[in-house]
């Protein structure tokens, strides 16, 4: 088998991926020339082959910093990744060549985001789960299956005046905006506008902002692609002084009723942790959690950094970014967030 890095787009790798049930939009070699293009990070897109027949793909992001370490991460700036192969022989050709590349730029670690894990002994970190709803195509049938807690949620932020529009790129900065405001809440950097657009740019079919409105005013906001009927929500906010109308309850409804009507089969709450708040709001609708096996090799003598928010020891930076004025977050979050994959 010939293992190998991909550097232009080739057919019967699209093919693969496409035929895979497990790929997800970042396993493809789209999403890793956008990363390069946006943050400047290198990408290796590792293919096994025999032939013309493509039997695995690994795609890596190097991420190089002062402040997070020296790592690759498959897939980075997606909650997803990790091998796509046809077997257990690929799938060893393909992480071991990983290792070879991580050795080759002095890399502390490699993340693998799976959502099985692999056969290896690794250090796993199982904090985070996702969501999954499966959607049909009459968006009526679903929404008698919720509670009548959810519905109820829904009929109030309509009569509170909030009405839910979607579009493409001519959205994006009200989309941009509510996020920025949020991220500076909860004291994450924020990633560049330019990020969004170039997954516009890359995938425009598949690429879609949700936006609630009272009036004239944007107070909540949701940026979504699929990807072979499977729809994830990614990055989405409100305005929280306008919660008490339940702005994402009506936005949620009107990504779900969109992607029913759109005939995709299943939505992604996104990636969540256990017992938050956010979870209990998902858990509403009564989807079903999958677990993340988030696994790591290291190089000897090293140990893997987990990069988020709850990690204790970023506990007094997260504070200082919340007491930043918002402007200031917006022109240096996208410098470190870069680093935040």
């Amino acid at each position: 088998m010939n293992v190998c890095i991909l550097t232009t787009p080739y057919s019967a790798c699209d093919a693969f991926i496409m035929q895979n049930a497990k790929a997800r939009i970042c396993h493809t070699i789209a999403w890793s020339e956008m990363i390069q293009e946006v943050f400047g990070h290198q990408g290796f897109y590792i293919i096994a082959r025999e032939g013309c027949d493509v039997h695995g793909v690994l795609p890596l992001t190097h991420v190089h910093s002062k402040l997070f370490g020296n790592r690759m991460i498959s897939q980075a700036f997606s909650n997803y990744g990790g091998p796509l192969a046809d077997g257990r022989s690929t799938i060893d050709a393909l992480y071991n060549r990983a290792i070879e590349i991580a050795i080759e730029y002095g890399c502390e670690s490699i993340e693998f985001r799976n959502i099985k894990a692999l056969p290896y002994d690794l250090v796993s970190h199982k904090a985070k789960i996702s969501m999954h709803l499966p959607l049909v195509p009459d968006p009526d049938e679903l929404w008698h299956s919720f509670n009548s807690k959810v519905r109820n949620q829904v009929r109030k932020a309509k009569k509170s005046g909030l009405v839910s529009v979607s579009g493409h790129q001519e959205l994006l900065d009200d989309f941009w905006r509510v996020w920025t405001i949020r991220m500076h809440q909860l004291g994450t950097p924020c990633y560049p506008r330019n990020f969004f657009y170039m997954i516009f740019k890359k995938f425009p079919e598949n690429t879609r902002i949700f936006l609630i409105r009272l009036g004239k005013l944007t107070v909540g906001g949701a940026f979504v692609y699929s990807f072979k009927g499977f729809v994830q929500i990614r990055w989405a906010a409100t305005l929280i002084q306008y919660n008490k109308l339940c702005p994402n309850n009506l936005l949620y409804w009107s990504i779900i009723e969109h992607y029913c009507l759109a005939g995709a089969s299943c939505f992604d709450f996104g990636r969540t942790t256990v017992d938050s708040s956010h979870h209990r709001f998902k858990k509403q609708w009564d989807p079903h959690p999958v677990q993340f096996y988030y696994q790591y090799w290291t190089a000897p003598s090293c140990k893997p950094s987990f990069v988020e928010p709850e990690n204790p020891k970023y506990s007094k930076k997260v504070e200082m970014w919340k007491k930043l004025p918002l402007w200031m977050t917006k022109l240096a979050g996208p410098y470190v967030s870069r680093s935040l994959p």
